[in-house]
């Protein structure tokens, strides 16, 4: 049989699709580009019900999200979230939905093989997501928001693909109409492409995330394979890369702004040692605001072989991000103690996000021959009110980076370089790049800490 005669077998609408799910049964939605209107009709069914576990990173808002509004939901949904955003940190913090904690490199659904693994992404009942429409020979892509999408298609007993036309054709991973049990056409208008989950920032921590980015920008050398983490402070540096020659890129995220250094030539790829001549991600961070220049971005990585969208899992695989040579792993930070341990999920105790690949791009970065990793913070926070840069982490904060990774750190008053400093060398190079005002505050703390 065609695969185009068993995809119209294949059809079901979006009612339909949710009537899959059964009590007890445990759900998957993909991270991006989540079907909207298989979930809200799965919330529909709360009546029916009972024990579903879901799980994602929800960067879309649902009434299931939301157990004391829809007190009528939580019999039958149970949410599972590894990544708290704006729907969730309130909910994640008073304990109506389960944090996972986890790094992607790690869920590859080979490791999950063994049943003592955590099987946050596999071995699901359900997996429901969004793909590229087949090309002639019957293949999917996954879009520019590939994620974790292409391993838990290979482990969910039932995979439920919602082709969407908005989804633009991408290398790196596929997977055949023969492969998925059933489809659903996206309605006409979908939203694949969102421009509307960027937090706002305003003018003054804009300003000054343009010194962090030239400050930044300082580090990397003609030839560096670079990795950009989410955050103000740590994506300053893209409007300060027109002048470097033969960059790479092996990153989790991809930006706009790297997209048209590649279309410049700053960005060629060709010194790579690991994937030569491609650049690497697992997203296209379309979420920027109202940004024109999205859609243009999207036409150009479409059907464009110097692109791959991989598995999260091939991203942020260590042993691999090692392998590359010079890479350079920057990443944000929301908090850096006296010792250099940095705070990158959490304020305090309250959970906030997620470390992304940022601990495993970091750790990789140290092994890569040349490499380095950077973490950015602006000084201060809440209008200047605070330090980010404390003698001591908040009682019950989590360290996501331990300070025997801490490589560089910046902020808008410069470059503190802690590789096997001792412990009285970092507090001194990091108060010199504290903001003034808490200088003599931070020099009191670390003389009595550590006999400064």
């Amino acid at each position: 049989m065609r695969w185009q005669d068993k995809y119209k077998d294949k059809l079901l609408t979006a009612e339909q699709a949710a009537k899959l799910v059964t009590s007890d049964s445990e759900v998957l939605f993909s991270m991006m580009n989540q079907p909207k209107d298989i979930a809200f009709a799965l919330a529909k069914r709360y009546k029916e019900l009972r024990n579903v576990k879901i799980t994602s990173h929800w960067v879309e808002d649902y009434p299931f999200l939301h157990p004391a509004e829809n007190p009528e939901m939580a019999k039958a949904f149970s949410i599972e979230d590894a990544f708290p955003l704006r729907h969730t940190r309130k909910e994640v913090q008073e304990y109506r939905i389960n944090y996972r904690p986890t790094v992607f490199g790690l869920s590859d659904g080979v490791r999950q093989l063994d049943e003592n693994r955590g099987r946050l992404y596999h071995f699901k009942d359900f997996f429901f997501l969004k793909l590229a429409p087949p090309n002639d020979a019957g293949y999917c892509s996954f879009g520019h928001q590939t994620w974790f999408s292409p391993s838990a298609c290979k482990t969910a007993k039932v995979v439920v693909a919602e082709i969407d036309p908005d989804i633009p054709w991408v290398f790196g991973e596929y997977v055949h109409v023969d492969e998925i049990d059933h489809l659903v056409e996206a309605p006409v208008g979908g939203d694949a492409v969102k421009v509307d989950h960027a937090p706002a920032t305003s003018v003054e921590d804009w300003e000054l995330s343009q010194v962090i980015g030239v400050n930044t920008a300082s580090l990397i050398n003609d030839g560096d394979t670079i990795q950009i983490g989410t955050g103000t402070a740590s994506e300053a540096v893209k409007s300060f890369l027109d002048d470097k020659n033969d960059l790479g890129i092996d990153t989790e995220l991809i930006f706009r702004e790297l997209i048209e250094l590649k279309r410049r030539g700053n960005i060629t790829d060709k010194r790579k040692n690991v994937d030569r001549g491609k650049s690497v991600a697992s997203s296209f961070r379309t979420y920027e605001g109202a940004d024109s220049a999205i859609p243009e971005a999207l036409k150009y990585i479409s059907n464009n072989p110097g692109f791959e969208f991989r598995d999260i899992s091939y991203i942020c695989n260590v042993p691999r991000i090692a392998q590359q040579n010079n890479l350079v792993a920057l990443n944000n930070a929301l908090a850096v103690d006296l010792l250099g341990q940095v705070a990158i999920t959490h304020v305090g105790a309250a959970p906030i996000g997620s470390p992304g690949g940022s601990l495993e791009y970091c750790i990789g970065a140290h092994y890569s021959k040349g490499g380095r990793a950077i973490f950015a913070l602006q000084s201060t926070a809440l209008n200047g009110k605070v330090s980010r840069i404390v003698p001591r982490l908040d009682a019950g904060a989590v360290v996501t980076v331990p300070m025997f990774y801490m490589d560089y750190l910046v902020t808008e008053h410069g470059i503190a370089n802690l590789d096997c400093k001792n412990i009285r060398e970092r507090a001194e190079a990091l108060i010199a790049i504290a903001h003034p005002d808490f200088q003599p505050q931070l020099r009191q703390a670390a003389k009595e800490l550590f006999g400064l």
